[in-house]
């Protein structure tokens, strides 16, 4: 069924990374795609390395490449410029909480976090004590003497959550271990790099180091944390935190908010409809970059993953798989016409999707790794990869004709791409929750102890 949706002078879709220019962040390219890459077949901790660069502590966030450097960040609160070249440390800069506290913020902030110490404690009560009432519910769903103590638990839990809420200018949101403050990619157009941390707080540097803005965006109110990494798009700073905004990407100033936007995992896809930069939100909302306008709202929706968007298609891969057309009508309207949906095993689709000739390729949270027909959404084949305990939080990256998929136990495999893919070999390094990128035949991995450069001679 087509939705047609106005929308004057819209007559062509293109995608939109030709006309973006340098821009690089999540995914170095939002797409893991480097077709003329060369990745290494095999690797390890004294194989093929080029260099080792050894990191101040774990992060989430992958690598991205600007010119000849590397952004890469480490927990809690710090970002790190290193040397392409030779792995050598140029500067790292620190995105904390004090670093906006004023005289009278230092003078409290031991007391404060003594008693998030106690808040904290409150809840992990409160939540153990939540799942075991739970249990029982879901025994004797018919006893209101249960029912009404669950809710009473829960409402009281909200209430120490907001009371923790009241102390994050000086002790960071609440997040999960896995999760940390580091798990958004920072993002460059070259010249500058923006950081977007787990505390909520956004900084501006130059390629020398110098800070020209840091500023407290929003308070992360999800238990978890917030992932979800910063867009360049129509030369906006876009963030999503509990709603999603534009800044001036070299003062920090607000420029719009949209509220159809609220909180996800999965960060959105910039693209190009005709001359108008857009982006697609993992809750499927298409927004005008220039201005924050809903132009399509909610054709999908993605829970951990993010979309993706080729010749005018928009992909939303996870266990209710979508292809969804974007077409432009003579009228200037803008309609969607739904391809295909697929269902895919019921499991976490941490990994976002990669498209390469005809075919995407997806894994969920215990590595069985999917080839799906872009055009039809038929499952061409599937494996089960033997990648070790542990979730399976990377992204699928391609390089040249091979595929890099990875669990977080440090075992990534190397496939050959293609309908009846291959799987050419699994190796090990330490922990790792990031996705790979790749140049000529250099791959850079961002392990918990590492930032890696390997390539084989």
């Amino acid at each position: 069924m087509k939705k047609p949706v106005l929308l004057a002078m819209v007559l062509t879709i293109t995608i939109g990374w030709s006309a973006i220019g340098q821009i690089t962040g999540w995914r170095q390219n939002w797409t893991s795609s480097f077709p003329d890459a060369t990745g290494p077949l095999s690797w390890g901790p004294t194989q093929n390395v080029v260099w080792a660069t050894a990191m101040p502590n774990w992060g989430n966030a992958s690598p991205v490449m600007a010119g000849e450097r590397i952004f890469v960040c480490a927990e809690p609160d710090l970002l790190l410029c290193v040397n392409k070249a030779d792995g050598n440390i140029m500067w790292q800069r620190n995105v904390g909480l004090s670093e906006l506290w004023s005289d009278e913020d230092r003078a409290v902030a031991a007391e404060k976090q003594a008693l998030r110490v106690t808040l904290n404690k409150e809840y992990d009560r409160l939540d153990d004590e939540i799942n075991e009432t739970y249990e029982k519910r879901s025994k004797d769903p018919q006893n209101q003497e249960i029912r009404e103590k669950y809710s009473a638990l829960r409402a009281e839990q909200r209430k120490v959550l907001a009371q923790i809420a009241e102390l994050t200018r000086w002790v960071p949101a609440k997040t999960d271990p896995t999760n940390g403050y580091t798990s958004a990619t920072p993002v460059s157009d070259g010249k500058h790099a923006w950081v977007l941390m787990g505390t909520g707080i956004a900084a501006c540097f130059d390629m020398d180091g110098n800070r020209l803005w840091i500023k407290f965006i929003d308070n992360p109110t999800h238990h978890e944390g917030q992932a979800t990494s910063p867009v360049l798009s129509a030369g906006k700073l876009l963030l999503n935190i509990n709603k999603l905004a534009a800044y001036d990407p070299l003062t920090g100033e607000k420029l719009w908010e949209n509220n159809d936007c609220t909180r996800v995992w999965g960060t959105a896809y910039p693209f190009t409809l005709g001359d108008m930069p857009m982006i697609i939100t993992a809750q499927g909302n298409v927004i005008r970059s220039s201005d924050g306008v809903t132009v399509l709202n909610k054709i999908g929706n993605l829970v951990y993953s993010s979309p993706l968007v080729r010749d005018n298609v928009v992909y939303l891969i996870e266990t209710q798989s979508s292809a969804i057309r974007l077409e432009a009508n003579q009228d200037g309207s803008i309609s969607t016409n739904k391809l295909w949906e697929t269902q895919l095993q019921k499991q976490r689709y941490y990994t976002s999707p990669l498209l390469l000739d005809g075919v995407l390729y997806t894994m969920h949270q215990k590595n069985l790794f999917y080839a799906i027909d872009a055009a039809t959404g038929e499952i061409i084949k599937s494996e089960q990869l033997e990648l070790g305990k542990g979730d399976a939080y990377t992204s699928v990256a391609q390089a040249g004709t091979r595929l890099y998929i990875a669990n977080e136990s440090g075992m990534m495999a190397v496939i050959q791409a293609g309908r009846d893919f291959k799987v050419l070999g699994i190796h090990k390094l330490d922990k790792f929750r990031t996705t790979p990128i790749f140049e000529k035949n250099r791959m850079y991995l961002r392990t918990y102890k590492y930032l890696y450069c390997f390539a084989e001679p």
